[in-house]
């Protein structure tokens, strides 16, 4: 698995900050009203970090993801649970987003408390365009989020060679590929 690096990191942070402000703008919410904008900024993330995209606009730019430690795609109590640690890692004088700098995965507090890891990623341009406007709906109220209980996915099975591109791209290691592999085979 390739890490997503500190200063990426930070830099997705900055241009998540902006699309937050602009997105208070257009909502016409004064500066003295920071804690709604502070939700909004949570809703946010959660709504990105939970669809397709894996990822909020500021972290797809960059060209990463979000993910469990074992490449699964969060839920949104994974990304709740993620997003409040986030201000704890900002209380601390920074301390949990400094850790990344320090640790094998490059994982902050929050990363650590939510069992995630920030992946470097690659996005289908068109695919980045279409999920980028429905997500965006969602936080405008005007559409579903697809994790939405109508619409929840129904489990599936990862096939061999999803396992194979998981552990190709890092997100698995060496003996957990094995055992889900020797999982899927005795399913079948």
């Amino acid at each position: 698995m390739v890490y997503a690096g500190f200063w990426r990191r930070f830099a997705a942070l900055i241009l998540d900050a902006i699309f937050v402000w602009v997105i208070c703008m257009l909502l016409i919410i004064p500066w003295f009203i920071t804690p709604l904008c502070i939700i909004i900024g949570g809703v946010y993330r959660v709504v990105f970090e939970t669809s397709p995209l894996r990822a909020t606009p500021g972290k797809a730019l960059m060209k990463m993801a979000v993910v469990k430690t074992n490449g699964s795609a969060l839920t949104v109590q994974d990304s709740i649970i993620r997003m409040a640690v986030s201000f704890l890692s900002s209380a601390l004088l920074c301390a949990g987003y400094l850790m990344a700098l320090f640790t094998e995965k490059k994982q902050t507090l929050h990363d650590f408390v939510s069992d995630t890891v920030v992946i470097n990623e690659t996005f289908a341009e068109n695919n980045f365009w279409q999920i980028f406007v429905a997500q965006s709906k969602v936080i405008f109220g005007r559409g579903s989020h697809p994790l939405s209980e109508n619409e929840a996915p129904k489990a599936t099975h990862q096939s061999l060679e999803e396992l194979y591109n998981l552990h190709q791209k890092g997100i698995l290691t060496d003996d957990e590929y094995r055992m889900k592999k020797e999982e899927y085979l005795r399913r079948l």
